[in-house]
C-alpha cells in the first residue's frame, strides 16, 4: 500500500485526466477537497498539495510517492527518487520550459549581454543562482513570491519564470533571452518507499500504467495491407515497430501492423501508398502503449 501527493494548481486536471486513463480514477467528496480516494488497492491515501511542498512532503515520509513539476524537484533540492518523467503540462504535451526573459527593448541578446548586478525575479531563486553562477554573471537574485512578470521594471531588470505557450511574456512585453531548463511532471517516490522491496515493485506497477496511459494518445496503430510482390519497398517505410498478421490475408497479400508515432502517421501512409502499393490502411488510436519502461 502506498500513499500519493498530487498536484493543486495548473497541474491539477491534466494530472487527473492521466490517472483516469491510467484507469487510477481519483475520487472526492467535493471538486476542492484536499482528500481522496483511487480506485486501485494499492493505494490507500490521496492528499493535495502544491506542486512546490511535494517534493519535501515525498522525502520526508509523509507521502510515498508524489506528481510534481521537475523544476520544483531540482529547486526544493530534496532528496527523492525520480522514478520517471511525462511531459505534459496544463497547456501542452511537451511540458514546459523556465526561461531567462527581458523586456522586448532590452538590448541584450544573450545572457553573457547583461551587466553585472542585473536584477532578477523568479519564484526559483536556487536554480537560478546556479544558472547564473555557470553563465559567469553576477546577478542579483529577487525572490518572487508570484506575479513575476509584474516587477518588472520598478523591481527587477529580468525574470526567471515558467514559459508554456509563451503568451504570458508577450502580453507583457516580454521577450526570451535563454532557457534555463526543460521540465516535465516527475513521478518521485521517498527513500524508504524505494528501499522496500515490495513498495519499489508496487510503485513500478503504478508508474508503468502511467506511462502506458501518457504514451498511448502519442502514437497510432497503422494495419496494413499490400502486395506480397511489394514487400521490398515497403520494410523501409513502415514505423520502427511493426509485425506481419498472415492469417486471413488474401492470396498476394500481407497484412502487417506497427506502432507509430502520430506527428509521424500521415508522412508513413502516404509513402506507403504512393511508393510502396499499399491498397488499404486502417489507423487506430490507442488508448494505452506499455514499452521500455524506465523504471
Amino acid at each position: 500500500m502506498v500513499s500519493l501527493a498530487l498536484p493543486t494548481g495548473s497541474l491539477e486536471a491534466p494530472t487527473l485526466e492521466l490517472l483516469a486513463a491510467a484507469d487510477l480514477p481519483v475520487s472526492r467528496h467535493a471538486p476542492r477537497a484536499y482528500r481522496a480516494t483511487v480506485g486501485h488497492p494499492a493505494v490507500d491515501r490521496v492528499v493535495f498539495h502544491k506542486p512546490r511542498e511535494i517534493p519535501g512532503i515525498v522525502a520526508g515520509g509523509t507521502c510515498d510517492i508524489g506528481l510534481t513539476g521537475a523544476d520544483w524537484v531540482a529547486e526544493t533540492g530534496a532528496k527523492v527518487e525520480v522514478v520517471d518523467t511525462l511531459d505534459y503540462s496544463k497547456s501542452t504535451r511537451s511540458g514546459w520550459r523556465l526561461v531567462l526573459a527581458v523586456p522586448e527593448d532590452h538590448p541584450a541578446r544573450t545572457v553573457a549581454d547583461l551587466a553585472d548586478g542585473v536584477r532578477v525575479a523568479t519564484e526559483y531563486p536556487a536554480t537560478a543562482r546556479e544558472y547564473f553562477r555557470r553563465s559567469g554573471v553576477r546577478a542579483t537574485v529577487l525572490h518572487s513570491h508570484g506575479t513575476t512578470e509584474a516587477k518588472i521594471p520598478d523591481l527587477a531588470d529580468a525574470v526567471v519564470e515558467v514559459v508554456e505557450t509563451g503568451s504570458s511574456l508577450r502580453q507583457n512585453n516580454l521577450r526570451v533571452l535563454d532557457t534555463v531548463r526543460r521540465c516535465g511532471v516527475n513521478l518521485v517516490a521517498s527513500p524508504a518507499a524505494w528501499a522496500d522491496r515490495s513498495t519499489r515493485a508496487t510503485i513500478r506497477t503504478l508508474a508503468t500504467l502511467l506511462r502506458a496511459a501518457y504514451a498511448g494518445p502519442l502514437h497510432r496503430l497503422l494495419t496494413i495491407v499490400l502486395p506480397v510482390d511489394r514487400w521490398a519497398h515497403a520494410e523501409p517505410l513502415l514505423p520502427p515497430r511493426w509485425w506481419r498478421l498472415d492469417t486471413g490475408a488474401a492470396p498476394g497479400l500481407m497484412v502487417l501492423q506497427g506502432v507509430c508515432a502520430a506527428p509521424e502517421v500521415a508522412g508513413v501512409v502516404t509513402s506507403l501508398v504512393e511508393r510502396a502499393g499499399a491498397i488499404e490502411i486502417v489507423e487506430t488510436p490507442i488508448r494505452k502503449l506499455i514499452r521500455d519502461h524506465p523504471a
